[in-house]
């Protein structure tokens, strides 16, 4: 399926097999629109006549072409921002559309200014998403790498307050231990304001002798991704609780040596 967005005339592209069979609306990858989509099929038939399969669409908004199917689309190129970002938005659709995501992301309203910073780091679009929303849900602004090489390069520009660590990169063979170890090395003071979760199919959920040894947080079962929220509120609490003992008593020592 292709769509131009009435805004901008970018072209997207979609995997029929993903597309819902009901309306739904898209984020335009390039300047945010959110352009209404009705997926149907032209008398029963694959839209051209050609066999392909493809779907012909109805998109709400002046200016609307469609390409030929199969024709490349300048400037998507895989790996890049763009095809990035447009990953992250089919798979959150299509997630919204099974039930697994409580909004779409073009309902989502909040104070943007009042939210904490979180960065997830995995390369699967849909457990971006999945846990991207979990976060949103704690009012977290949410941020996304899909290797290693992104993940350290924005954790050189930004304090994270909350990060998420898959166990399993393109880039890492030692499985995200690379991101930890740079968040370890971290002043002391930045790292006790980052809660760092350690998100591994291998390990099981507030396993925290394992937690101890990679230097994060919390650990979290990939089969516990649906309950995340729930997870992180009780250990970030807890984790809280721990800090602002320690600040108090930081605090005290330092008003006796005055």
């Amino acid at each position: 399926m292709q769509i131009a967005c009435p805004s901008c005339n970018k072209t997207i592209v979609l995997d029929d097999a993903k597309v819902p069979a009901a309306p739904f609306r898209l984020k335009c990858p390039g300047c945010g629109t959110a352009i209404p989509v009705t997926p149907k099929a032209q008398n029963g038939a694959p839209s051209g006549g050609n066999g392909s399969g493809a779907q012909a669409v109805e998109v709400a908004g002046p200016g609307v072409t469609e390409k030929p199917a199969g024709q490349e689309i300048a400037g998507l190129v895989p790996g890049s921002p763009d095809w990035e970002r447009l990953k992250h938005e089919v798979a959150h659709q299509v997630l919204w559309h099974m039930g697994l995501v409580s909004s779409r992301e073009e309902d989502e309203e909040a104070d943007e200014e009042s939210r904490k910073w979180a960065l997830v780091v995995d390369d699967e679009a849909i457990f971006q998403v999945a846990i991207s929303e979990a976060l949103q849900s704690l009012r977290y602004r949410v941020e996304t790498a899909s290797d290693k090489k992104a993940a350290l390069d924005m954790l050189s520009r930004r304090t994270y307050d909350l990060v998420t660590v898959d166990n399993r990169l393109p880039d890492d063979a030692e499985g995200g231990t690379q991101i930890l170890q740079a968040i370890n090395a971290m002043p002391p003071d930045q790292r006790r304001r980052m809660f760092v979760a350690f998100i591994s199919a291998d390990l099981s959920t507030m396993d925290t002798q394992s937690a101890f040894i990679l230097g994060a947080n919390v650990t979290v079962g990939k089969k516990d991704i649906r309950r995340l929220d729930k997870i992180l509120q009780q250990a970030i609490k807890e984790h809280d609780k721990i800090y602002n003992i320690f600040r108090s008593v930081h605090e005290e020592l330092q008003r006796q040596e005055a």
